[in-house]
């Protein structure tokens, strides 16, 4: 496994990536795409896409970028989630999911896995989350401003955020340009192993089942369904009842904690209803697992989650380096050596991730952002507690007032 030696000059290290030949995702709410989830998002040419159907996986864009990496250069769409981490020692998406291992020589080739955002609607804003993924995020910046960090756009509300907020769900539904997008997963279905449908939160799009239906997809593909359980269990109920008829349907869980910590981390949703969501799939019988993302603040609390609710469950684990003010390694050298003492219980390949992952120490200026965050996060959220943080950390972030 490459970890350690991934911290190397921007020169010598492999930039190969098999995601960029294979991944395609789709947002059409935003109208952009991405060549691999963890990339920068590119604007759509329609006009283009008019007169070339079913070639958005194979856009100028990403072809560039995929000759770009067979020739082993650095390319710009990978800079903020692996190539900044994997700067620091970190644990990329790339990493994690082996992308260094050569699987295509050619520039021209057909997506093996589409990620398909329906829309962003969705009732929490998750610490790590931000305005790009969800409305509830956009309402947080629209009713009480920025936040006082470094990086700025994440937490800054724009003229076309507000459109969205305006339009609903119907609204941005209606453009021609939403339905190309839905035709380019058809167009796109032939060679796919797996649709994963992401948001927002997608139980709360009205189409959801159909829209799965209308696809047509090839039976013995995956249909991966994310959800932070963030809707009413009713809903939840009647939809989970809906996909189980749906062949090689999945749920995967995005959550990494318990009890405070998860409603900290994924504010808007309580724990007990979280809980009773994942029986109704136990229920019905429904294939799910989990997704948890590590960052500074959900990694707290996370060896309980995995020993408490993941049991015999898959759970997929990556590591969260934008904002830099989150990623794992912005801790106090007393927790770290907490966190390595608890995680024992892990799997091998968890314990070293997350140990390569804390490794980097930290700048000022990452200390003030988080504090600044943290701050804020909570001065608007009135039911939140900085508490439940270890003493040492918010003392590191001299944080000395705390309820």
């Amino acid at each position: 496994m490459m970890t350690r030696n991934m911290k190397t000059t921007k020169n010598d290290r492999n930039y190969y990536c098999s995601y960029k030949f294979k991944f395609l995702k789709i947002d059409a709410e935003t109208f952009t795409t991405y060549n691999c989830h963890a990339a920068s998002p590119h604007s759509i040419d329609f006009e283009w896409l008019k007169q070339n159907p079913g070639r958005l996986f194979n856009n100028q864009t990403s072809l560039s970028e995929r000759q770009m990496m067979l020739r082993n250069e650095r390319n710009s769409s990978c800079e903020p989630n692996c190539w900044s981490a994997e700067d620091v020692g970190g644990v990329s998406p790339r990493i994690v999911q082996q992308g260094y291992h050569k699987t295509h020589e050619i520039v021209d080739t057909k997506p093996e896995v589409i990620d398909l955002t329906l829309n962003s609607d969705c009732n929490l804003t998750c610490s790590y989350c931000c305005r790009e993924f969800s409305n509830a995020w956009r309402q947080d910046l629209l009713s009480h401003g920025s936040y006082n960090v470094q990086d700025p756009d994440r937490y800054k509300i724009t003229d076309s955020d507000k459109v969205r907020l305006k339009l609903g769900q119907k609204g941005k539904k209606q453009s021609n340009k939403y339905q190309l997008l839905l035709d380019e997963v058809k167009l796109n279905s032939s060679n796919l192993k797996e649709l994963v449908i992401t948001g927002g939160e997608p139980f709360l799009d009205n189409d959801l089942y159909r829209t799965l239906i209308d696809f047509d997809l090839p039976i013995e593909s995956q249909k991966i369904i994310y959800t932070g359980l963030g809707v009413n269990l009713k809903r939840f109920g009647k939809i989970v009842e809906q996909l189980r008829e749906i062949p090689n349907i999945r749920i995967r869980i995005s959550a990494e904690n318990t009890g405070k910590f998860l409603e900290f981390n994924r504010y808007g949703l309580r724990c007990q209803d979280a809980v009773e969501k994942i029986k109704l799939l136990d229920q019905y019988q429904v294939e799910y697992e989990f997704h948890s993302t590590i960052t500074n603040l959900s990694i707290f609390d996370f060896v309980n989650f995995y020993k408490n609710t993941v049991g015999s469950k898959d759970c997929i684990l990556t590591f969260g380096y934008s904002p830099r003010f989150l990623a794992p390694f912005v801790l106090d050298n007393s927790s770290k050596n907490q966190i390595k003492s608890d995680i024992g219980i892990l799997p091998e390949d968890f314990q070293e991730k997350i140990i390569n992952a804390i490794s980097h120490s930290p700048e000022e200026q990452d200390k003030v952002d988080c504090k600044n965050f943290l701050l804020e996060f909570c001065r608007r959220r009135k039911d939140l507690n900085l508490n439940i943080f270890p003493k040492t950390f918010l003392e590191w972030l001299n944080i000395t007032d705390v309820v």
